[in-house]
């Protein structure tokens, strides 16, 4: 059995401060209980109780005797866990996260986006605040988080707190390509990734009324698109439908800038995506129209392929709801912590998907996320080798 890796996130995970003054009566120490929590997310545990309950099954688990060094673990009750895991202190758990999974990422193409922690509030039951948010930092290559941004109260906080995680040291490497809903399509947040010569590319929506407008009329100046790419070949399906897109870019032969702004600097491409969408079962056909905009020139294939991969961040979304449960876990004061940790558990399923996706491991078949998910509440093992990727 390999330990190296688990041995050497418990001794990253000792380095985190415990709230907890007396350290000489501790029962639980505090790695070991993030570490116990993270498995037990792997295993399927959901809420705060499950994972008590599988904590209580396996203070026998031979893995976590051996990376513990001991046969002696001491479990805490409910409450005490709860307790604890709302406690720890949410910078320190990130660093530990970002340091974990940088090795796994490139940063070049990231997706960025707000997610509600629906648990987080029960009609205002238990505290004041309403529902919190976090902000995912996705690399589209790896298909994983590798960040997080905690949110105050409201989503619209996306905004500060993106341009707070531009300033970050972590985020500013050149080349590096944005791409974000129509809420984060701010001025200030295009011209900051434009002077640390990163790229960008950004919706706009009814949130930027004039600039829309604008958009539209220069892309209706130009006699025809500079360059034109319908997607129809690949036989694209979502859902009930079969979808067709059209990408059309707009831009300047004579000079990068395709558009002037006052306040948005280097528009060098407008994007036009045309969607038509046939419903299997009854043809009914619907057709929508979004633009976009880009401080880099490319063809109208490579942005239609690098705007469907912003996609990646909402099927990530989906895998925390669906896989993790995340929208049913109540975890009304401090949910960051155990979000962190949700984050963990699922990169540890995409690394595994990443690795084997072309090969018949599971169960004679290729691993998808769910099949991924349902092995390891079966396979102990399963779980050691996740935790040694």
């Amino acid at each position: 059995m390999k330990l190296k890796k688990k041995k050497q996130l418990l001794e990253q995970l000792k380095v985190i401060p415990d709230f907890r003054v007396d350290k000489y009566k501790i029962l639980y120490p505090l790695h070991n209980v993030l570490f116990m929590t993270l498995f037990a997310l792997l295993k399927g545990a959901k809420t705060f109780k499950e994972i008590q309950i599988w904590m209580e099954y396996a203070k026998n688990n031979k893995i976590l005797h051996k990376v513990f060094g001991t046969k002696n673990i001491k479990i805490p009750s409910k409450s005490t866990l709860h307790r604890i895991l709302i406690n720890v202190d949410n910078n320190a758990l990130e660093n530990i996260f970002r340091e974990y999974f940088s090795k796994h990422i490139t940063k070049k193409n990231i997706a960025i986006d707000g997610k509600w922690l629906n648990g987080s509030d029960v009609n205002a039951q238990y505290t004041k605040q309403s529902h919190q948010a976090i902000l995912n930092v996705l690399d589209k290559d790896a298909k994983i988080v590798f960040a997080h941004k905690f949110l105050d109260h409201t989503k619209k906080s996306e905004i500060p707190a993106f341009t707070e995680l531009l300033k970050d040291n972590f985020f500013t490497s050149e080349s590096q390509l944005f791409s974000f809903d129509a809420l984060l399509t701010q001025y200030e947040i295009l011209n900051t990734i434009d002077e640390q010569n990163n790229l960008y590319i950004a919706k706009v929506k009814g949130n930027q009324k004039l600039l829309k407008e604008k958009v539209i009329l220069t892309a209706r100046n130009f006699h025809s698109s500079t360059d034109s790419y319908n997607d129809a070949k690949l036989g694209v399906t979502e859902r009930d439908s079969r979808v067709t897109r059209t990408v059309e870019t707009f831009q300047n032969s004579d000079c990068d800038i395709v558009m002037h702004h006052s306040n948005f600097k280097n528009i060098q491409t407008i994007i036009k995506v045309t969607k038509e969408s046939t419903n299997i079962k009854t043809g009914e056909i619907k057709i929508t129209t979004e633009y976009l905009i880009a401080n880099y020139k490319s063809t109208a294939q490579e942005f239609r392929d690098k705007i469907l991969q912003h996609w990646r961040v909402e099927t990530y979304h989906y895998h925390l709801d669906m896989l993790m449960d995340e929208d049913d876990h109540i975890a009304y004061i401090n949910p960051f912590a155990i979000s962190i940790l949700r984050s963990f558990a699922l990169n540890m399923y995409q690394l595994y998907f990443n690795k084997y996706k072309n090969e018949k491991v599971m169960f004679g078949a290729k691993p998808t996320m769910a099949n991924i998910g349902h092995s390891c509440r079966y396979d102990d093992d399963l779980v050691s080798d996740l935790l040694e990727l």
